[in-house]
This record gives structure tokens, sequence and C-alpha cells, in this order.
């Protein structure tokens, strides 16, 4: 009978010890690869690194300019840029997060090859650096939406943003992780997904709000787990944003089972993409 040193003796249980260690040795290897990820992307310009952090602005200002234009007003509240910023931001972090995702396997080259490494760090190093990308991204998107004027840019109900952009990120991560697997396998996936997931900002109320919808419309939208997200995130910022639409549940419990089929789908394929 072989010994494993992982488990003790008589009863085969993982020693606390042990688990703690192998929990501090995969935080040092998710932590070197989002590092290693950082040091590339401004390798060759940190200003497209900046670029990157400042495109949620320049988009909103194009948006801002276009609605303008027509005329647009705001859905809901006094300030259409306030309204478009929290519809936004939500989605940038759905799509960078799993969109970034798709590629992590195939753009990690040789890192793979390292014996404490496994797919499933690669992937998780790269959504949580996008993660916490974003989170910098939101910062600096309110803190400019503050200083043109819209005080309400500070969240009333901070909490339920915070919620919000939590439960998003879970969701984002979960379908990165789908992402990254079949990504590994199907080169073209990432420009498939990549048009299938900027065409959702027409479907997840970065335009307007659900419960405005006639309710035929709202049914077949409300499948889209982004469109709650984005209700939760922007329900923080509005004392009486309507809410009917938004099912908090259904966001999570898709985001836990993408993440679970994420987590499946890695280790069923692990020796295939390594």
């Amino acid at each position: 009978m072989t010994f494993n040193p992982l488990f003790d003796a008589s009863p085969r249980r993982l020693r606390p010890a042990q688990i703690a260690a192998g929990l501090r040795t995969q935080g040092r290897v998710i932590l070197a690869l989002m590092l290693r990820e950082m040091r590339l992307r401004s390798v060759h310009s940190r200003l497209s690194y900046l670029l990157a952090l400042l495109e949620p602005i320049l988009q909103l200002t194009m948006m801002m300019g276009i609605f303008s234009l027509i005329g647009r007003r705001p859905e809901f509240g006094t300030s259409l840029l306030l309204f478009l910023g929290t519809g936004i931001l939500p989605f940038f972090l759905f799509t960078h997060v799993s969109g970034r995702t798709t590629g992590a396997i195939r753009a990690s080259g040789l890192v793979r090859a390292l014996t404490p490494i496994q797919p499933l760090d690669i992937m998780v190093a790269r959504a949580l650096l996008e993660t916490a990308t974003l989170l910098i991204v939101a910062m600096l998107l309110f803190t400019f939406i503050y200083a043109t004027g819209v005080k309400d840019a500070i969240p009333v109900r901070p909490m339920l943003a915070i919620q919000g952009f939590a439960a998003t990120a879970l969701l984002a991560i979960g379908v990165g992780l789908i992402n990254g697997v079949i990504g590994a396998f199907f080169r073209l996936y990432a420009v498939i997904y990549g048009v299938f997931s900027r065409s959702l900002i027409f479907l997840s109320g970065v335009f307007f709000v659900p419960d405005f919808m006639p309710p035929a419309i709202r049914y077949w939208i409300s499948w889209n787990p982004l469109l709650h997200g984005l209700e939760w995130f922007r329900s923080g910022f509005y004392l009486t944003y309507p809410t009917l639409t938004l099912d908090r549940t259904y966001l999570i419990g898709f985001g836990l089972v993408s993440l679970l089929i994420g987590l499946a789908l890695e280790r069923v394929f692990r020796a295939r993409l390594v």
C-alpha cells in the first residue's frame, strides 16, 4: 500500500497544515502569474495599458456626444452621463473578464511547462487581474463623472453597488473559465465570443430601464444574467430605481453554475491543456 503524505494514516483526511500550505503556494503562484501578465502588457507601451484603463471613459464620452446630438434624455434620473456610466461599467466588467480569460491558456506560452502551474492558475490569474483592473476603472469612471458636476456619482446605497459589482464579477469569472477551456482548443472561439459578448450591450439594460419595457420583451431579456448584474449595480446609485425585473438569486445561481462547469471542464481536460 503506497503512503500518500497528503493524508493521515488512519482518518483519511487532509491535514489542516497541509491545506494551508497548499493554499499559500497556490496564492503565490496566481499572484506571480498576475504580475507577469501586467509586465507583459506594459512591456511594449505603458501608454497602451493606460488607454485600456481609460477605455470606458472614452467610450462613455463618445456615447454622450452622440446622444447629445440626437437629443437623447436619460431613461432614469437627471444625468444621462451617470445613467450610461452605471450601465457601461458592469457591461465592461463582464465582457473584459470573460473575454480576456478566453485566450489565457493559448497566450501563456512556456509558462505551462512549469511544474507548479496548472491551466486553472493561468485562467484564474488573468480573470482576477481583469477584475482588479475594472475595479480601478470603476473608481476612475465615477470620479470623472463626479468631476463633471454630477454629485449623484457617489452611490446612495454603496453596498448594493458593491454587491452588484461582485455578483457580475462572479458571473464573468465563471463564464471566463468555460471560455478559457474552449478557447484552448478552438482558436476562432475568441473572435466568435467577442462578437457575441459585445452585442449584449443592446440586451443588458445599458441604454434602457428593463422595467419600462413591454412585459413580453421584459420576459425574454430577463433570461440574460448580465442584465441582472447591471440592474443590481445601478440600483446602488438611485434610491428609487425600479427593480421588478431584478432577480439576484438567478444571477448568483447562474454565476455559481458557470464557475462549477468551468472548474469541471478544466479538471477533465487538464492533461490536454498543459
